[in-house]
């Protein structure tokens, strides 16, 4: 049992890969996008065929087991990772989709203010799977009998016949009382979910099971394979990134911004979400909403600019070279011009906007522009881990597009957080976390 698969099932993309567990290294890695999206659908809803995921997600299964380079005696597990606060409602003897799966960008939902934020380690937001619940017992949509499942853990009882879920999904519905590691019943009661919609939970990244003999035979793997409970998306890209280390904070900027800050005990910081982590401790995360947009929203206003003036503008790659350019080459600080770049506001304070400050009659040059936004998209996330207090981290491994295609970066992170930066390299991180937690799980060990 030296191989170990791992499948994350992304909201745009699916991937599945194969990794050794003696050297840490994938063997294979086969991907997809996620076409499963349901339309036409209103503008505040978002929605996909639970069935599509599960099909394509095996197809990718079934391409790394026929890989060359994977020995098929060798596969011992299965790990899943998943888009996180999605839920689906399943029913039947062998459970079947009575609903989409409706994920995190679905906006039906309301809310709260209660006093279960500090136990469920967060407050409750439109597209958290509690939200969605809550809004289906309302409007009088939650099929009798059903059961809630996040995506991944549709795709492991498809695969092992147990249809239950686990702690860092089930936190991310906002249901969770994080330090007890079962459901908070008061928020459950309280927004009128019925108990037996819940699913059971069972520990993270441990065995469900082995696969079902359709399944083994359809997948041509083993019928031991053992089938792994999901380990949330966040939490995955952390262990595949910077594996079980405890004194590193993960920094992720792409379309948005996150940063995760391992902690071995339970914390509650206002502003920031409390997850729990497979095998143990916690993460504080804060989640920007621009992140590395900010950075796009830049490339276009200069565009707009160059073309308002002088009838054409350089095509987005040759813009953003230039800008990451005067980014290195601009002074820290970009001599006072500093950027707010919470333009789409603030989980929680959707009010806020953001703001050029400091611009006297000298410092408004493209480069500080382009410095400061950058600065600016890296500080947000800085404040946010200084909430959640760094003390123990000796290191910040940073992830993402918006910082492997711009040098910069990683200096602007060392400049703000005051301690290395490193980049990470690790290609589909979810799905080698998911392979390595699941490794762990079964009491394997694998690479870090």
């Amino acid at each position: 049992m030296a191989t170990v698969l791992g499948l994350d099932i992304g909201t745009t993309k699916l991937c599945a890969l194969a990794l050794s567990v003696e050297t840490g290294e994938a063997l294979a890695v086969r991907s997809a996008p996620n076409d499963a999206d349901i339309s036409p659908l209103p503008h505040d809803r978002h929605e996909q065929d639970p069935v599509r995921i599960r099909d394509r997600c095996f197809e990718l299964v079934r391409a790394v087991a026929a890989d060359g380079a994977v020995v098929e005696g060798d596969v011992g597990g299965i790990g899943l990772s998943g888009q996180m606060h999605g839920v689906l409602l399943v029913g039947g003897e062998r459970p079947a989709p009575c609903t989409d799966f409706i994920t995190w960008r679905d906006q039906r939902g309301h809310g709260d203010g209660d006093e279960a934020v500090e136990r469920c380690g967060c407050r409750l937001h439109p597209g958290y799977g509690g939200a969605t619940l809550g809004w289906m017992v309302e409007n009088g949509c939650l099929p009798a009998g059903a059961r809630a499942l996040s995506a991944a853990d549709y795709v492991a009882g498809c695969l092992s016949g147990c249809y239950s879920s686990e702690p860092t999904h089930g936190a991310s519905w906002g249901l969770l009382d994080v330090r007890a590691g079962q459901w908070d019943r008061e928020r459950v009661e309280a927004l009128g979910i019925p108990e037996e919609a819940l699913p059971e939970l069972r520990p993270s990244c441990r065995p469900l099971g082995a696969l079902l003999p359709d399944m083994a035979k359809a997948l041509g793997l083993p019928g031991e394979v053992q089938v792994c409970a999901p380990v949330g998306d966040n939490q995955a890209s952390v262990i595949g990134a910077a594996g079980f280390a405890d004194d590193t904070a993960v920094l992720n900027l792409g379309t948005g911004g996150q940063i995760s800050v391992f902690k071995g005990a339970y914390a509650f910081r206002e502003g920031l979400e409390t997850r729990p982590m497979p095998l143990g401790g916690y993460l504080l995360v804060g989640a920007s909403l621009c992140g590395g947009w900010a950075y796009a929203y830049l490339r276009r206003f200069i565009q707009d600019t160059v073309r308002a003036f002088g009838g054409a503008a350089p095509g987005d790659e040759a813009v953003y070279a230039r800008m990451n350019e005067l980014a290195l080459e601009t002074a820290p600080g970009a001599a006072g011009l500093m950027a707010d770049t919470r333009f789409s506001g603030q989980r929680g304070r959707p009010e806020i906007r953001g703001a050029l400050e400091g611009i006297d009659r000298e410092n408004l040059t493209p480069g500080n522009l382009v410095r400061a936004f950058a600065e600016g998209m890296v500080r947000e996330l800085r404040d946010m881990a200084s909430a959640a207090g760094l003390d123990g981290v000796g290191r910040i491994l940073a992830t993402g597009n918006a910082v492997r295609k711009n040098p910069a970066v990683p200096g602007i992170v060392e400049q703000l957080f005051g301690v290395p930066c490193e980049v990470g390299h690790a290609e589909e991180e979810a799905a080698l976390g998911a392979a390595r937690a699941a490794a762990a799980g079964l009491g394997l060990s694998a690479t870090a």
